[in-house]
């Protein structure tokens, strides 16, 4: 296909001669300063970078000292944790050695001192050695005499190089401290020796501490480091080994490394640990930013703001960006004069040749405006019409569409070349009657051609399309082109076969359309023929024999007109209502109805259009579905009194395993006394008065255990009426029951009661429900001692707020999962396992602070815990 040449008129000349020379001079000055401006640009850049890496290298240096000077602070944090164990192991022996020397005067023999040995082993985080120093006989700590030959001689198989070890201890003197220091496991341990004369013969003992990793003891002192490090800057620290990094975000916190390096930023921080993930060398390029622990596989770097150094520095930098900035704006200013003066000049002279073509050019514009004209009414007139116009050229067998008929169609240009593209996209059962139809104009029988038939789309099948067209002839009377206009009428017949089909669709079915004027009875306007499934027919209503109110619900026909007249009231579209009617045989039945409200152009409601459908089934259902309710209502209450009983014999388990713990220390004295006694009986320093304070004691002690009984009884006594009682004494009776389990277990409870405040309700149930809160505290703080050590405690705060009293029951035994928190009120559920919960406390708890209380119940997670919040009515039976 040939290129169509460009046709240059007197306007086109005009403007070149017109814009070119100026467009030229401006172009020009604007490469001018372009360079200008990116030359001087770059050089203030390098110049600044320079300044900038100079200020860089500065600052490295410095941050370096830091770096070395953090690592002398680690060092001797490291001895100082050695020496302290050092200390405290020397006081410890002398501690020992002081009660052994009185066992030895009050005539015990060496195996007493083993046996009190022992037993200091156990209670103790110490290791004892003990050897005579004749035949170096070990009576105590063979496995660290073993360790040691292990450590020094690296015999792993018999016992040969142990006296060797004895004696070299030995050998040391008294006071001996040794640090045994293991290199391959980067381990340390210290020992203290000292002699005991037990009957006459000389022995040594030792006590040793427990096996410190110098690794962790190193790793520990960086972290202390760290956190005492102060200044703008801060230092973070890498765990090769452990794959960790901590303050890596100067927060004090560790985070796992490649879940940091999963947010990876064009920082110094990530790429040095990004470097470090797979090495272990020193990493050249910022050698100046981190220390290297490479007996240990740690490093530390540090972090410093290089954005506040260069803040600090703006003004110089400032300064030489000024500089160049003022040179560029010199050249900018002589640029720009001299060529407006050649910019003057050529239009100056431009002005001499508009005048030329100016005569030339008002002639051309008539002809042209004339055509515009013409060619905006052509195209307003195919707009109007939103028809696709399309020409057939039989002569060149090519085919033109217009926009919107490819609009229509979905094809672009190309893909549509002739006539016959055309006709292969009409519907196989269209075709037939379209080419007869062109037939006819072809033959000379008809003029004009008018068919509707389906064109096949590009994107959505198959269109409904309306063509209309006329055919032309040339001078020699042969056909030369047929012009086509084409009406996308695919929306309409759809439409109307979707009407059919929603005819047919209710024709037979349950649902009833209808159609109702607006007046008292209702009167039908059209129903379809379904309403014979209630036993009418449809000519009952077109005949006006039978109008809609006559078969509503007598009951319902009030309320029905109501309704409509309610709604056109409000200006409602539709609405919906669920009302009876009566069938031809008299039977009532339910239905839903759905009615649009139809206005005229004066804007009143004219007529009502809806639909009616058959619920009577649903209504039956309905009933039925609440009698079910009420008996699965009567099965949870009996459910209910089962899961009561089962909670009783829960918390019964619990309170025995709480007096056990009642009685353990009661039953210890009493069995001291018992044995005092038997043993003093019969010397004479041991009067009547002796004998009469030490039953006394032993009464003290069994009352105490009668009192532990007689709270077990009153818990469980069952609450048949409500009683006037003292709040705060209350609680405490509760405590008493579990207070030895806590304290074994090394939790505080601190109870907050400023006033007395006296109450009236079930005791008993209140004593249940805390002693439930209490217990699942005590589990929570077990499991919590279980991850980690600290200060275990219970906070029960009580308040008097006018109308209620709040009880407050906070433990810091952990959060609870935010997933879960919602569900721990629910039966059967339990965080713990089958064999230490039934999942009933809470949720009796709550039942019975609920129900029989008439009270509130609430949780919610606080820092490092949760709170129990319960909430009573504050009222008082005169007495």
């Amino acid at each position: 296909m040939s290129k169509k040449k460009n046709v240059y008129n007197l306007e086109n000349i005009e403007k070149v001669i017109t814009y070119i020379p100026a467009i030229f001079i401006i172009l020009l000055t604007a490469i001018l300063l372009f360079i200008s401006y990116v030359a001087l640009n770059s050089k203030a850049e390098r110049e600044i970078e320079v300044y900038k890496q100079q200020l860089l290298i500065k600052q490295e240096f410095k941050e370096k000292e830091k770096l070395q000077n953090f690592a002398r602070d680690v060092k001797k944090r490291v001895n100082s944790k050695i020496l302290g164990a050092r200390s405290n192991l020397q006081k410890y022996l002398y501690t020992t050695l002081g009660y052994i020397d009185k066992m030895v005067e009050d005539g015990k023999n060496i195996e007493d001192v083993v046996g009190y040995l022992k037993s200091k082993e156990m209670q103790d985080d110490k290791t004892f050695v003990f050897f005579d120093t004749e035949n170096f006989k070990v009576y105590m700590g063979e496995e660290v005499v073993s360790y040691l030959r292990e450590l020094i001689f690296g015999s792993k198989d018999g016992k040969k190089y142990d006296k060797l070890v004895l004696q070299y201890i030995y050998s040391q003197g008294d006071e001996n401290f040794q640090y045994w220091i293991d290199d391959i496991k980067k381990t340390v341990r210290v020992s203290f020796f000292d002699f005991l004369k037990v009957g006459g013969k000389l022995y040594c003992i030792g006590a040793f501490s427990t096996i410190d990793s110098l690794r962790g003891v190193t790793e520990n002192a960086i972290i202390s480091s760290i956190n005492a490090f102060r200044g703008d800057d801060y230092i973070w620290f890498y765990d090769f080994v452990k794959k960790r990094v901590y303050n890596f975000y100067n927060k004090k916190e560790f985070y796992d490394a490649k879940k940091v390096l999963e947010h990876y930023r064009n920082e110094p921080k990530y790429e040095i640990l990004k470097y470090y993930q797979s090495k272990d060398s020193e990493f050249e390029k910022y050698k100046n930013r981190i220390y290297l622990f490479k007996k240990f596989k740690f490093i530390v770097s540090i972090e410093y703001d290089i954005s506040g150094l260069l803040k600090n520095s703006a003004q110089k930098l400032d300064s030489i960006k000024n500089f160049y900035d003022s040179m560029f704006y010199k050249i900018l200013f002589y640029v720009l004069l001299i060529s407006a003066f050649v910019l003057l000049f050529s239009l100056i002279f431009l002005r001499f040749v508009k005048d030329v073509f100016k005569r030339y050019n008002r002639r051309l514009q008539l002809r042209k405006e004339s055509l515009q004209h013409w060619k905006k009414r052509f195209e307003l007139a195919i707009i109007a019409s939103n028809d696709g116009m399309w020409d057939i050229d039989f002569e060149k067998n090519s085919i033109y569409l217009s926009k919107k008929w490819l609009e229509i169609s979905g094809y672009g240009r190309d893909e549509i070349k002739s006539f016959a593209d055309w006709f292969n996209l009409i519907h196989k059962d269209d075709k037939d009657e379209v080419k007869n139809r062109f037939d006819a104009i072809l033959e000379g029988k008809e003029e004009q051609l008018i068919c509707e038939y389906r064109l096949k789309t590009k994107n959505e099948g198959y269109k409904w399309i309306l063509a209309r067209g006329k055919i032309f002839k040339n001078e020699y009377d042969n056909y030369k082109r047929m012009l086509m206009m084409s009406m996308d009428i695919d929306k309409n017949k759809r439409l109307s076969k979707e009407l059919l089909n929603v005819e047919m669709l209710v024709e037979d079915g349950h649902i009833v359309i209808f159609k109702w004027n607006n007046d008292k009875d209702l009167s039908v306007d059209f129903v379809s023929n379904s309403i014979k499934s209630y036993g009418y027919y449809k000519k009952d209503f077109e005949n006006k024999s039978l109008n809609y109110m006559d078969i509503v619900f007598q009951e319902d026909k009030r309320e029905l007109r109501d309704l409509i007249d309610y709604h056109i009231a409000i200006s409602s579209k539709s609405f919906f209502q669920i009302y009876r009617i009566v069938d031809n045989g008299g039977k009532i039945r339910w239905i839903y109805s759905r009615v649009l409200l139809l206005k005229d152009d004066f804007g009143e409601v004219k007529y009502l259009y809806g639909y009616i459908h058959d619920i009577t089934k649903l209504k039956q259902a309905e009933e039925e579905l609440k009698e079910r309710v009420e008996e699965e209502i009567a099965k949870n209450r009996e459910k209910d009194g089962f899961i009561i009983q089962q909670n009783k014999l829960a918390s019964m388990g619990e309170m025995l395993g709480s007096i056990s713990h009642q009685w353990r220390q009661p039953l210890n004295n009493v069995n001291l006394i018992l044995h005092f006694i038997r043993d003093n009986c019969q010397s004479n320093n041991f009067t009547k008065e002796k004998l009469s304070e030490y039953i006394n004691r032993a009464k003290t002690q069994i009352e105490y255990m009668s009192q532990t009984i007689e709270d077990f009884r009153n818990f469980y006594k069952p609450s048949k009426s409500k009683n006037r009682f003292e709040l705060k004494e209350c609680i405490l009776s509760s405590l008493r029951i579990v207070e030895k389990q806590l304290e074994s277990h090394g939790i505080v409870v601190n109870l907050i009661c400023k006033n007395d405040i006296f109450l009236y309700n079930y005791e008993n149930e209140l004593k249940q429900s805390l002693l439930n809160i209490l217990n699942n505290a005590k589990d929570a703080i077990l499991q919590r001692k279980e991850r980690e050590d600290f200060e275990a405690k219970i906070d029960i705060d009580i308040q008097d707020k006018n109308d209620v009293v709040v009880i407050s029951i906070k433990n810091n035994g952990g959060e609870i999962d935010k997933e879960i928190i919602d569900r721990i009120f629910e039966p059967y559920f339990t965080t713990k396992f089958e064999t230490q919960g039934t999942g009933l406390g809470l949720y009796m708890t709550k039942t019975i602070v609920e129900k029989n209380l008439q009270g509130k119940i609430g949780v919610k997670n606080i820092k490092n815990g949760v709170v129990f919040t319960i909430e009573l009515p504050h009222k008082e039976k005169s007495i």
